[in-house]
């Protein structure tokens, strides 16, 4: 299943590592510093030019990529459970 995290960006669920609040994560200098070196290796996809609230930490085929999104945790985390939910009901046959 594919979740979709802003314009035309979507990424694998099943390879999603984690989804970090941007504001309270990069309060951190560890974070900060994370971020930084992903940019400068080009690991960094924006998934809009909007105010970023959020950024998903996903496997890559290269090592890890990081989508920096305008969506906020609480809104992705409901759309993994919902699909989730929907993938079970298909499974079952409703």
């Amino acid at each position: 299943m594919y979740l979709h995290i802003g314009d035309n960006v979507c990424v694998r669920s099943d390879r999603i590592i984690g989804v970090f609040d941007i504001e309270n994560t990069t309060v951190s200098e560890a974070t900060r510093v994370f971020l930084k070196e992903e940019e400068n290796r080009n690991r960094i996809t924006y998934a809009s030019p909007k105010m970023p609230k959020s950024f998903v930490l996903a496997e890559g085929a290269a090592g890890d990529d990081i989508y920096i999104s305008s969506i906020t945790v609480l809104s992705i985390r409901e759309r993994l459970e919902g699909g989730v939910l929907q993938k079970s009901n298909l499974q079952r046959g409703k």
